[in-house]
């Protein structure tokens, strides 16, 4: 990770004075709690903000993605075939419409 500046939170709350010119050296900050990295500080400008935050919301969302896939992997979903998955859909659905009329019984 050379080229990166380290900071700990508790270096965040006291150095305020050099965020600045960290980001402008090396664009980006590691935010650290007991030397584990825990957050990411980037350069932006009003430029450029509203397509940095779109960049790092897909990858926030291929993260999900391949967080899921590997959970169906292991959980052996993903080798279901397209009636078990409908199966398991339509179960999933006939359980939520009888829960929700137990509950409107109810009131």
């Amino acid at each position: 990770m050379s080229g990166m500046s380290f900071l700990s939170f508790r270096e965040l709350r006291t150095s305020t004075a050099k965020i600045n010119d960290m980001l402008t050296d090396n664009g980006k900050i590691v935010v650290t709690s007991n030397g584990k990295p825990k957050a990411l500080m980037l350069q932006v400008d009003e430029n450029d903000f509203e397509e940095t935050l779109a960049v790092l919301n897909q990858i926030k969302l291929t993260r999900a993605i391949n967080n899921m896939r590997a959970s169906a992997e292991r959980s052996g979903a993903a080798e279901m075939i397209l009636e078990e998955i409908n199966a398991e859909i339509a179960t999933s659905r006939k359980e939520r419409r009888e829960r929700g009329a137990a509950g409107t019984a109810n009131v």
